[in-house]
């Protein structure tokens, strides 16, 4: 059993990475399916930086939603460039009507949640087959 633990916490962290990326990825797809359509503006990009020297830049898009308020909701996705989210740039996103605070720019960072996806069932399956490799 012992020599089964190392892929067997492989696997685990696997699974746990597969779960996050499932959950971010079935969340913003109830977004396309579900969420409103709008149009907005980066209104300012928010940077971060590590203790390493490296930013990460995530827009501030502001818009009107359908019942009139104003929002501005910094994008939960971010770059370690600019890019083409300077502020004054149009974009199109959705917005959960019931909370626009979740809302997603159309077309950006959604791609984080397939790698996540894909990486964690890597992990998932490549710790389970070794694990069981090695009890037989």
């Amino acid at each position: 059993m012992p020599g089964q633990l190392f892929p067997l916490v492989f696997a685990v962290v696997g699974a746990l990475v597969f779960g996050i990326g499932a959950v971010g990825l079935w969340r913003s797809l109830a977004l396309v399916r579900e969420g409103v359509r709008a149009s907005g503006t980066v209104v300012r990009l928010e940077t971060s930086y590590n203790h390493q020297g490296g930013s990460t830049h995530r827009p501030v898009v502001g818009w009107v939603t359908e019942d009139g308020r104003h929002m501005e909701v910094e994008s939960p996705y971010g770059r370690s460039w600019v890019g083409g989210f300077r502020p004054g740039t149009p974009v199109r996103l959705r917005y959960d009507p019931l909370r626009p605070e979740r809302m997603r720019i159309d077309g950006y960072g959604h791609g984080v949640q397939v790698v996540f996806v894909l990486v964690g069932l890597g992990f998932l399956v490549g710790g389970l087959s070794t694990a069981l490799r090695l009890t037989g």
